[in-house]
């Protein structure tokens, strides 16, 4: 199956890009939610350029991972990063009409079990709970 969609990451101003050991933190400035991807999660979101094709961005992947990647694994990517929001808009449903995530998921088997995509979200705590002052009970040096 030969995919003809040249996906485009959203990034820019609108994302902001952490790398940490094998991951990758993206904080969405438009929605305000914050998603980690996985080493391969991240390799084919990085590919996404609007010039590669799904084919394409296989190739580049498995040699950034040094490890076999399939178009299907990539397919699958695609669909859990559009999901969360981190495709341009423009880019529509990207598995095979007909065909779920689990059947992809089956098709792609054991064997690249390593490579699956996770994009996980974030959570933090608000911003008044970040500061560690509030309710402390300590005031000027001495308890209460």
């Amino acid at each position: 199956m030969t995919s003809t969609l040249r996906p485009r990451s959203i990034q820019g101003d609108q994302i902001t890009v952490q790398e940490v050991e094998t991951e990758t933190l993206l904080y969405d400035e438009r929605t305000h939610k914050a998603w980690c991807l996985n080493r391969s999660s991240a390799c084919v979101w990085r590919q996404c350029n609007g010039q590669n094709t799904v084919e394409q961005i296989a190739a580049l992947v498995a040699t950034e991972l040094g490890s076999p990647v399939t178009e299907d694994l990539v397919l699958l990517t695609l669909d859990e990063l559009r999901e969360k929001g981190l495709l341009e808009a423009d880019t529509v449903e990207v598995l095979p009409q007909g065909i779920s995530r689990r059947e992809m998921m089956g098709k792609i088997g054991l064997t690249a079990a390593a490579l699956l995509p996770v994009v996980a979200a974030l959570t933090a705590p608000p911003a008044m709970a970040q500061s560690g002052s509030v309710g402390t009970g300590v005031v000027g040096g001495e308890e209460p």
